[in-house]
């Protein structure tokens, strides 16, 4: 059994982030670097998001639908 913790909520003084980095991503998944990158290829765990030269980060959006389900997460497939 997995125990994750939901995202952090807002305060009413700014709104979350709209990418979470590596590190927050294990630290909010308590999953490993090698873990979390193994789970990406598999399918199993949400792609990071590409922001531009050697930078990536996790959408909140899809990091919370793998919190909210983790062990019926599927990558979305695209439809030709």
């Amino acid at each position: 059994m997995h125990f994750h913790q939901s995202l952090p909520k807002p305060s009413t003084s700014k709104a979350p982030p709209a990418f979470y980095r590596l590190r927050d991503v294990m630290r909010i998944t308590a999953l490993s670097r090698s873990t979390i990158y193994r789970r990406v290829a598999e399918g199993r765990f949400p792609s990071p998001v590409h922001l531009g030269g050697r930078a990536s980060a996790w959408s909140s959006a899809t990091l919370q639908q793998w919190i909210d389900d983790p062990e019926n997460y599927g990558v979305p497939t695209q439809q030709a």
